[in-house]
């Protein structure tokens, strides 16, 4: 197991790391607040809170997603000096390696590419921890592999005095559905044979700006639909497929290899299908590598498509930090439990800088929200977070649970054998600090 080094504060009063196997400080507060609500309503604050009217500071789920989008890891280092400063100058350069890759996975790579970072100083403070994943280390080599999770605001900051828009609304995990179709045209999909699907499952799960994630192949998975069924499009059964892995969008990619031409190469088709809350959007593309390197083929096409989904997303959700727009939302109810849902599903949306309650009633929740982007954005960050906002004009709209938006168990991809795990519930993330008021 790697190393984490968590930022602490020295007894000189500087800061450095402390050394620790795991975890991170995840310190959360929570503000002062009145409102007159309900009594039926109050029981529900958790204790040491009185009734809201507005609530600053409290930490939510979106932290963990965002703590996911500001770091890299896998960030490799081979440099070679003295022995005795090696690590040091390992950290310094993966650090800015891993700064330049969040800030290439969350804003436009030609932007990135213009910007002069900080010095190695600056860049140090905005660490929040990093893990040593492995190193190997001689008198005068060093090779280290890292993983370095940033404080967002810093990085945020940077962008907006830069002027550069930039994503910060992560998606919610996706679903790939690995087809492969050989020479004869016939498509398999949890098939021993199926290399596509392999190689997708031999790809790293990582969260970040847009988490994909590939089927475990289980028994359950294969009764759940076919290599026809998934190019046919049923909805259906993907929706279902796509429920039990706790995923929104579903991606169904087919790939083809072509037979291997006279000059050594073959081409790998791919064709992607996404199934989501925006519709349903189409892809195509082909790359070339070496016909004696299947498995090293493959593993590009699983890096282009998720390379070109992530894309799409970072395009869709670019917004100005410097810009903040507020809406007055009307959420009908009709129970306690659905005023509990409705809180937990806003503390995921990370678009939203601020939430006061202005009334709360058994029957209705009146909020004032303040969030970036566009109505469009946020409208599909709601969504990603099963909640349906309908524009009623004049800068109000209501809110309400999308239909079927019910917390479903769902296992994480591993393989048959492997003991499943229920993915956690919304309210099971850690908090960490950083993130817009939600209402109580």
């Amino acid at each position: 197991m790697g190393l984490t080094y968590v930022a602490g504060r020295a007894k000189d009063g500087k800061n450095g790391p402390s050394r620790r196997q795991s975890g991170r400080f995840r310190p959360s507060c929570f503000g002062a607040v009145h409102a007159c609500l309900s009594l039926a309503l109050l029981t529900a604050l958790p204790a040491g809170l009185t009734a809201v009217g507005l609530v600053a500071g409290l930490a939510t789920p979106a932290q963990a997603q965002q703590a996911d989008v500001y770091s890299a890891s896998g960030v490799t280092v081979d440099i070679n000096g003295n022995i005795a400063t090696l690590r040091d100058q390992a950290l310094q350069q993966g650090q800015r390696l891993a700064l330049q890759k969040v800030l290439g996975d969350i804003a436009p790579a030609d932007k990135v590419a213009s910007l002069t970072l900080p010095d190695d100083a600056t860049i140090g403070r905005w660490v929040q921890d990093f893990q040593i994943e492995d190193e190997k280390a001689s008198a005068t080599h060093y090779i280290g592999r890292f993983t370095f999770r940033f404080a967002a605001q810093p990085i945020r900051d940077f962008l907006a005095q830069n002027g550069v828009d930039f994503a910060q609304a992560p998606s919610k995990r996706m679903l790939v559905v690995p087809i492969y179709t050989d020479d004869t045209g016939a498509s398999v999909l949890w098939s021993a044979n199926n290399q596509w699907l392999h190689a997708w499952a031999a790809r790293p799960v990582t969260d970040g700006l847009v988490p994909i994630v590939a089927p475990s192949g289980s028994l359950e998975d294969s009764n759940a639909i076919t290599a026809t069924q998934a190019l046919a499009g049923d909805q259906a059964r993907l929706t279902a497929l796509a429920q039990r892995y706790g995923a929104g969008d579903i991606l169904v990619t087919e790939a083809k290899l072509s037979p291997a031409g006279a000059d050594g190469k073959r081409n790998l088709n791919i064709t992607v299908t996404q199934y989501g809350i925006d519709g349903t959007k189409s892809y195509k593309d082909s790359i070339t590598g070496s016909a004696d390197s299947v498995d090293q083929l493959l593993a590009e096409g699983v890096d282009h498509v998720s390379g070109l989904i992530g894309q799409s997303w970072k395009t869709q959700n670019l917004l100005n930090p410097n810009q903040q727009n507020e809406l007055t939302l009307d959420v009908p109810l009709d129970n306690l439990k659905q005023w509990i849902e409705v809180k937990k599903r806003l503390a995921g949306v990370n678009l939203l800088k601020g939430v006061r309650l202005i009334s709360l009633k058994p029957s209705l929740a009146v909020l004032d929200i303040t969030y970036l982007g566009d109505s469009s954005q946020l409208a599909r960050s709601l969504a990603q977070n099963g909640l349906t906002l309908t524009d009623t004009g004049g800068d109000t709209g209501t809110l309400a649970l999308a239909a079927g938006a019910v917390a479903t168990p769902a296992p994480d991809p591993q393989p048959e054998n492997a003991p499943q795990q229920n993915a956690p519930a919304p309210g099971d993330q850690p908090a960490v600090p950083d993130q817009p008021a939600v209402p109580q």
